[in-house]
């Protein structure tokens, strides 16, 4: 056999295929990890910089590593390291499996509505929240009596003409009349505090103030002030997964008992000392 069909054998097994691209020591970096990188994060501009950037961050890296290598005096500590994470890493995959192919994990309507009345203290509101419309204009703006009428209404036709006039004479226009927003975020647009913009939409649900620029528009479908309850819908997502997490627990928790009394009524397990 030849020397060049012995290296070519060599080769093969020792890169599995792969092309060298740059070794330290017996570490080797391959053209395919090179692309394998650039696929999942390709670069913004210079591909060839970024190429470079992370060859050199892997030639670091594998020295650093040898340099350790050689201080760390005792792999006993890492072995045992290794086998708790391989320990952790065997019963998370297995536990996962077990979840997927054994619990059914859909929550119904009435288990969210039965645990946000028996946990409402969980779901206070911690500063007031509000739904509705917010309007900014000049105060040399056109129709401004128009706008007195469409901001208060929720006609499809007035929404619509609100959208349009915002869009035509750069008005600031906010419509949330489906997303809860904090009425310090709104206030904070205003020429007023939150706690004047409280007391004022506790008056009226339609709010006109200015300043020496601007006319602003407020107005509000529902209110929540602190203390008060978010809304089911608001927090029925985490409901949801709070319930399937619980749910998962319990799951897991009864099939380690049932693995336990098994073992116990075949006395595979044994006590040496208690």
């Amino acid at each position: 056999m030849s020397a060049a069909v012995i290296v070519s054998c060599e080769e093969e097994i020792k890169h599995r295929g792969r092309t060298p691209l740059v070794s330290v020591g017996k570490e080797f970096l391959y053209v395919e990890d090179v692309e394998r990188f650039c696929s999942a994060n390709p670069p913004a501009v210079d591909s060839a910089k970024y190429v470079d950037e992370f060859i050199n961050r892997w030639i670091e890296e594998a020295l650093f590593y040898n340099v350790a290598l050689r201080n760390v005096p005792s792999s006993n500590k890492i072995d045992k390291l290794v086998e708790g994470y391989r320990r952790s890493l065997v019963l998370n995959i297995y536990q996962d499996g077990l979840v997927e192919q054994h619990l059914h994990n859909d929550i119904i309507d009435e288990e969210v509505q039965a645990f946000y009345k028996a946990n409402s203290s969980m779901f206070e509101v911690e500063e007031p929240i509000m739904m509705g419309l917010f309007l900014r204009v000049r105060k040399n703006a056109p129709k401004l009596s128009s706008l007195r009428k469409w901001y208060k209404s929720r006609a499809i036709e007035d929404l619509e003409k609100l959208d349009k006039y915002s869009l035509a004479d750069g008005a600031q226009y906010e419509y949330f009349a489906e997303t809860w927003q904090r009425v310090s975020d709104i206030a904070a647009k205003t020429p007023i505090s939150e706690a004047d913009l409280l007391q004022r939409l506790s008056r009226s649900a339609a709010v006109e103030l200015n300043d020496k620029e601007y006319i602003y528009f407020i107005s509000v479908d529902s209110l929540i002030s602190k203390g008060g309850l978010k809304p089911v819908e608001l927090v029925e997502g985490d409901i949801r997964n709070l319930l399937a997490n619980t749910k998962k627990v319990n799951f897991i928790k009864e099939k380690k008992r049932a693995l336990f009394d098994e073992a116990m009524e075949k006395g595979a397990i044994k006590y040496y000392s208690k």
